[in-house]
């Protein structure tokens, strides 16, 4: 919960106990985007209401456990017994909030899905903080739209972290049960003369993999959208996109069996003009200039695009960097047919050594682990001196009696990772 204003504390206990004061109205100040009556709803403010000693308090709270405001400060007019309530909240701009992620609500579109929402939260603008209550209102109000359409499901939601492949940090809304998979696509192309011939040997191995997938049409994770639109983007059509699109879902013993049905329009292919990259003290321009797989003339394909990225994340990762991500700003010039990139690191925090924990030893094996491995509590997590250790010791006795897998358990809020590795004995072994 945020504080309130010191100001709004003060104002309310300067107001006689005993005393019975009703609100004539409610003025709201800066209020923008939200309207009077969205804002009066989620205050429960209302004109000719008696005020309680903690009405105000109760109404800056309100405000302000969903996390969409910084600040909500709320004063009374002096004189007589039906006075003014003026409320000054500050909203956080609509850009600094996370946009909201819907993975498989197959039953409604986007569109429908907006309006469904905002109708039981006022609020709703698609955006919600990580910071307030906000996020348990949607899925409720999720769960309560479903009822009404008698659909029983069990909802979950979680913030996804950037990558290179969906660059937006997100609130990210599931249906856990009942399961909801890809049944069957139906595809149709259009595009310039030779798109659809050149493109559907490349699609329908595509189509074929997303069948029996998970449905998921969020902003992360690999997406239905991203599983069709992969072929042809990676073949230089990086203005490919989906239209005509319709879902129907049909019960099964497992869950829900998804029909999915699209056209898939090509667009023309694009070569690249320019791909620049901004450089850091980590990675240099030098740097850039040594690894980069995608040059101007090439064609524009994701795969390319993927490499040129790729030592540039390996090189944060192995200093902690475990949230880093970039940003190729594409510029495509729709009249040349080019596109021009511009990538830019987003580091995000240093991750830290908080426990590593080895299981499965025996005793001599434990001592011979403990004196050869490098990375101590406190240190920047690394992948690095994992494969180091792998690499150096699972062949030595008394070591190479065992295989290895680890999991790094990471913490956003705290930037510590609990490191697990777990031995088992080698079948294969040979002493």
């Amino acid at each position: 919960m945020r504080p309130t204003r010191a100001a709004l504390l003060l104002t309310i206990l300067t107001l006689p106990a005993t005393a019975q004061y009703s609100i004539e109205k409610v003025v709201f100040h800066n209020a923008a985007p939200y309207t009077e009556s969205e804002l009066l709803a989620v205050t429960g403010l209302q004109p000719g209401q008696l005020l309680a000693h903690d009405s105000l308090i109760n109404a800056a709270h309100h405000l302000l456990d969903t996390g969409l405001f910084e600040d909500a400060e709320v004063t009374l007019s002096s004189g007589g017994k039906a006075r003014t309530v003026v409320v000054n909240p500050k909203p956080i701009p609509l850009e600094k909030l996370l946009p909201a992620s819907f993975e498989n609500l197959v039953w409604f579109t986007p569109e429908e899905l907006t309006k469904e929402i905002h109708a039981h939260l006022p609020l709703y603008r698609g955006v919600a903080s990580d910071a307030g209550n906000f996020p348990d209102q949607i899925q409720a109000a999720l769960e309560q739209i479903l009822t009404a359409k008698g659909i029983t499901a069990t909802f979950s939601h979680s913030v996804i972290e950037p990558t290179n492949q969906h660059p937006i940090r997100s609130i990210n809304f599931k249906v856990d049960e009942p399961q909801i998979r890809i049944a069957t696509i139906h595809l149709s192309i259009t595009g310039p003369p030779g798109a659809a011939t050149e493109l559907a040997p490349l699609i329908t191995p595509a189509i074929n993999k997303a069948t029996n997938a998970d449905f998921n049409e969020g902003l992360g994770g690999f997406t239905i959208e991203d599983r069709i639109l992969y072929p042809a983007r990676n073949a230089g059509y990086i203005l490919a996109h989906l239209d005509n699109i319709t879902r129907t879902a049909a019960p099964t013993d497992k869950g829900l069996a998804v029909t999915y049905t699209a056209t898939l329009n090509t667009g023309d292919p694009y070569k690249v003009s320019t791909i620049t990259f901004e450089p850091t003290p980590l990675y240099t321009a030098d740097d850039f200039t040594r690894d980069a797989k995608l040059h101007p003339g090439d064609l524009a394909t994701l795969s390319a695009l993927a490499l040129t990225e790729r030592p540039i994340s390996t090189t944060y990762l192995a200093q902690g960097y475990m949230d880093v991500y970039l940003l190729s700003n594409p510029a495509p010039d729709t009249t040349a047919h080019t596109i021009a990139y511009t990538l830019r690191v987003i580091p995000g925090e240093i991750y830290h050594l908080n426990t590593v924990t080895a299981n499965g030893l025996s005793p001599e094996a434990k001592k011979a682990f403990d004196a050869a491995w490098t990375m101590k509590p406190g240190d920047p997590y690394s992948p690095t001196p994992i494969n180091t250790f792998l690499r150096k010791n699972i062949a030595q006795p008394p070591l190479r009696s065992y295989t290895m897998t680890y999991q790094a358990s990471a913490d956003p809020q705290t930037h510590l990772v609990d490191l697990t590795l777990t031995f088992a004995p080698n079948p294969n072994a040979h002493f």
